[in-house]
């Protein structure tokens, strides 16, 4: 088993947050983790490196890939060793209004694969964090070229989050046949316990479970603002913590043959129920 986990949301819904803690949570277990950020935004790593944002992708592209061979690169051409010896990329993006960031993360997940890091490399668990906003081939690369493996939506009640899992289930059950499957949603609620009942009314539609219910909790907010260090490094007996603990263990048993094709909605019908 891989356990390439590829955390997919809507802008703001918390992805980055809890991927960059899944990262932490799992090193500080003692595996040797890689941290793919895949959004334009390139802040997913931000609290696993000491001094800020670092190099994309399509930076060093623009500035070394365009007159060095892609054959003649190394993994440290790529990466930012953080801390606990998680090993972090971003794919980063074009400015805003030029060219088109779903192809930065193809090109960097090319690069990747080329070598060898998406299959082997020496890691016990890799981490993408996939803007879920966007239904484009680019930004569903992980799915498309068969480097995921287990996939986690983030939602929260509010209807444009699900709108936009509902469009990610649509792309697991696309690429079904390329081994990814959806272990289940994470909820990150605005207004705590009165929305799961609609959470789980969802879940059950497209046939996935609630794999763990994200607490507001002030050290999120904490750590965000300061942003040299990950909740689990800054509060690690939060309640925050414990439920990506918790979710964290849970992502490493699950199994494909214990997961089911999602059955999206189409648009009309997600309209009319929601």
């Amino acid at each position: 088993m891989r356990n390439n986990i590829v955390v997919f949301g809507k802008g703001g819904i918390g992805k980055s947050t809890i991927s960059a803690n899944l990262s932490t949570v799992y090193a500080r277990q003692g595996l040797k983790v890689l941290h793919i950020g895949c959004d334009p935004k390139h802040d997913s790593t931000l609290g696993l490196v000491d001094g800020g944002l670092i190099e994309t992708f399509m930076e060093k592209y623009s500035r070394v890939f365009g007159v060095r061979d892609r054959a003649q690169l190394k993994p440290g051409d790529l990466l930012v060793r953080g801390r606990l010896g998680i090993d972090c990329v971003e794919a980063g993006g074009p400015e805003p209004g030029v060219g088109c960031a779903g192809r930065g993360i193809s090109l960097m997940l090319e690069a990747l694969q080329d070598l060898g890091m998406l299959e082997s490399g020496g890691y016990d668990a890799r981490i993408f964090d996939v803007l879920g906003d966007v239904v484009c081939g680019g930004f569903a690369a992980p799915l498309r070229k068969g480097f995921a493996e287990k996939i986690v939506i983030v939602v929260s009640e509010e209807m444009m989050a699900l709108y936009a899992a509902n469009n990610i289930a649509k792309s697991v059950k696309t690429y079904a046949s390329n081994g990814v499957y959806l272990a289940g949603l994470v909820a990150n609620l605005k207004d705590g316990v009165e929305g799961r009942e609609r959470i789980e009314r969802f879940a059950s539609i497209l046939g996935t479970r609630v794999l763990e219910y994200v607490p507001r909790d002030a050290a999120v907010r904490e750590a965000e603002y300061a942003r040299e260090r990950t909740v689990v490094e800054r509060s690690p007996n939060s309640a925050f913590v414990r439920s990506l603990e918790s979710l964290a263990k849970k992502l490493l048993a699950v199994r494909r043959e214990d997961c089911p094709i999602p059955k999206p909605m189409d648009d009309r019908r997600f309209y009319a129920d929601w």
